[in-house]
């Protein structure tokens, strides 16, 4: 078989090729993420979310009119609200929660918005998972730079609202108090979360475990200074 007929041969082999069948109705899309979770509840009934927030356990607690939110240290620094959500009737790919703190006084808002998808739970519902803090609104709200009074002990405006994939939307506007309970961290939190707060004030970190060393290299700093031992 010469060089051509060989040529034609490979080019009629290619076309005899089957072609690739449609992507099946199931497979169309390009989820978020791999996120391919069953939809929660009901997709004609209204969706239904309850507010929720973890504490100083980590925890999660719901959250309503009236109630405290725990203000934690979190990877970034500062103290956060870790504000989530309990939902369903929604898609659980790819929710947009939206989490805002308001200081009633100056009307200024702390905000953080994400893209998650909720852990979903037997009963029909879905939520930020308490093992992933990504899951929440990361609420920024100390250093204290824009509250005109204390960040901690005092009414704030918490607004959380949740969009999922089908543009499906529910708001929750309550009244919260901020407090640093934090096991270890209150003085810090008390500082640096206080309304007469200014910036680049030095907020020592709660005590903590002491180090014999240290302990033992001030005591010979006092000796040599003349002070008693």
């Amino acid at each position: 078989m010469d060089k051509r007929c060989l040529a034609l041969a490979l080019v009629l082999a290619a076309c005899s090729s089957p072609v690739p069948p449609p992507p099946s109705e199931e497979d169309a899309g390009i989820i978020i993420g791999g996120c391919k979770l069953a939809y929660l509840g009901d997709p004609s009934a209204e969706p239904i979310m309850e507010v929720i927030a973890l504490d100083p356990e980590r925890e999660i607690q719901p959250i309503s009119d009236g109630s405290s939110v725990s203000l934690i240290f979190p990877p970034q620094g500062g103290r956060v609200v870790f504000a989530g959500v309990r939902a369903t009737n929604v898609d659980p790919c790819a929710v947009r929660i939206a989490g805002a703190l308001r200081d009633p006084v100056t009307k200024q808002v702390r905000l953080d918005n994400r893209t998650v998808n909720l852990a979903p739970t037997d009963d029909g519902y879905g939520r930020s998972a308490p093992t992933d803090i990504s899951s929440f609104s990361n609420i920024a709200a100390c250093p204290n730079q824009w509250a005109e009074d204390d960040l901690f002990d005092k009414p704030y405006e918490l607004t959380v609202s949740l969009t999922d994939r089908d543009g499906k939307k529910v708001t929750k506007i309550m009244t919260v108090t901020p407090r640093c309970d934090e096991p270890g961290r209150e003085a810090e939190c008390l500082c640096m979360c206080a309304g007469d707060y200014i910036l680049g004030m030095q907020c020592d970190p709660d005590a903590g475990p002491s180090d014999p060393d240290l302990d033992a290299g001030a005591d010979g700093a006092a000796d040599a200074s003349g002070g008693s031992p």
